[in-house]
């Protein structure tokens, strides 16, 4: 009886033995805190990993770096400039422009006087040479043109006509005119060789701009009166 009991307490206590061997992986794999989850938990990312990514900012830079102002849409064109100085502006063309009228008139506008004379075109606009100059000068002759005023500007156009294909006069209207505060006098004093000229006599030698303007073609010559 004695030989049983104590092999019976040594089969129990191999059995519990073997019951901890079994149980200490299973306490190891919950950790501290209890739970088995913290080893299959995916890790949070960090800060530095969530911060979002700026878009791509709308810049007014060039390729090259300064800074690019983009012109306005509703910017008016720069007001053409007052001055005695001579002005000259060349256009390509096909064949001649033809002239085809002259008028000159006093206006007044944003407080200012001024004389006005007004050269018209058949289709195109060509070049012109504004200037001061003593004397007028007859085209091809280089006999002085007698003009009333106390100052003289000579226009040439080019390439452009006063005449049509038979030699007669393609304008409109007279040749001369005048009698203005500043435009005294103007006449066309030539059409050679692919050159309109005009003289004017001007009450004084004043500031004078040029524009041109479209539909119909023209040559504008504003004088300070």
């Amino acid at each position: 009886m004695k030989v049983r009991t104590t092999t019976g307490r040594r089969w129990i206590g191999a059995v519990a033995l073997l019951a901890g061997a079994l149980l200490v992986p299973l306490g190891c794999g919950g950790g501290a805190g209890g739970g088995g989850s913290t080893d299959v938990t995916t890790p949070k990312p960090s800060v530095s990993g969530t911060t979002p990514v700026p878009s791509p900012s709308v810049s007014s830079r060039s390729p090259d770096g300064p800074v690019v102002t983009s012109p306005s849409t509703t910017a008016t064109p720069r007001e053409p400039v007052w001055s005695s100085e001579p002005r000259r502006v060349e256009h390509q063309l096909y064949g001649n422009a033809t002239v085809v009228a002259v008028r000159g008139a006093h206006n007044v506008a944003g407080g200012m006087a001024f004389d006005r004379l007004t050269i018209e075109f058949q289709g195109q606009l060509p070049g012109y040479e504004v200037r001061y100059v003593a004397e007028v000068l007859s085209p091809g002759e280089g006999v002085a043109v007698p003009l009333r005023g106390q100052a003289f500007l000579e226009v040439v156009l080019f390439p452009a006509v006063a005449h049509d294909e038979t030699g007669r006069s393609t304008l409109r209207t007279p040749r001369a005119g005048g009698g203005l505060p500043a435009l005294v006098q103007y006449r066309m004093t030539g059409d050679y060789e692919g050159y309109v000229h005009f003289g004017l006599g001007v009450d004084d030698r004043v500031g004078f701009r040029v524009l041109e303007l479209s539909n119909p073609s023209r040559v504008v010559i504003d004088l300070a009166a």
